[in-house]
C-alpha cells in the first residue's frame, strides 16, 4: 500500500518505520519522540504532554499540534 506521509492525518499500523517517517514529515507537530526497545513502545511528547503510540491510534497534525486518538 502506498502512503502519503505528507497528509495531516495518519492511521498508526504496525509498520514502525512508517509511523517514524510520517511523524519526520511532521516535526512542526511535536517536541520528541523515543522509542524503548525493552518494552517495544513509541512515546511522543508533544504540547498535550506524552503519549505513547500504539498500533491502530489515529494521528492529527491539522491544527499544528500533534492529536492523537484511539
Amino acid at each position: 500500500m502506498n502512503k502519503n506521509f505528507d497528509s495531516e492525518t495518519y492511521t498508526v499500523d504496525k509498520n514502525l518505520t512508517d509511523t517514524l517517517m510520517w511523524l519526520m514529515h511532521h516535526q512542526e507537530v511535536f517536541d520528541s519522540f523515543h522509542f524503548d526497545v525493552h518494552s517495544q513502545e513509541l512515546s511522543v511528547t508533544h504540547a498535550a504532554g506524552v503519549d505513547i503510540i500504539r498500533e491502530g491510534m489515529f494521528l492529527n497534525a491539522k491544527y499544528g499540534i500533534l492529536v492523537t486518538s484511539v
